[in-house]
């Protein structure tokens, strides 16, 4: 089963690659807030040790297409740190695992 926070790091993988292009386009472009501001309660459910998502503050409803990008793109970074650190640690885990479990399958009677 996907944990929550791998469903939201997939999510803002997404959203990032779909604002870019349009982004570039036409930065100051009105955007509604409502949207980002769901993303960004879902993410502090979801990562509630990670500073920059818990500090990262809501958008009114005057938020531009670059404001709404740059804020998913910092919350995409702060995913991105936190899974690196999760796989490290995992990787860690089943390193040490595998090591033990050679150990006791060398071990001489």
């Amino acid at each position: 089963m996907a944990d929550i926070r791998d469903e939201v790091r997939r999510a803002l993988k997404m959203i990032v690659e779909n604002m870019k292009s349009m982004a570039e386009k036409t930065p100051t472009a009105p955007v509604g807030a409502d949207d980002f501001n769901s993303v960004l309660d879902f993410a502090k459910k979801a990562f509630p040790n990670l500073p920059t998502v818990q500090g990262m503050k809501a958008l009114d409803g005057g938020a531009t297409l670059g404001t709404v990008l740059l804020k998913v793109s910092i919350l995409q970074g702060a995913v991105e740190a936190d899974w690196v650190e999760r796989i490290a640690e995992e990787n860690e885990k089943a390193d040490r695992r595998y090591r033990r479990e050679q150990g006791e399958f060398h071990r001489s009677p």
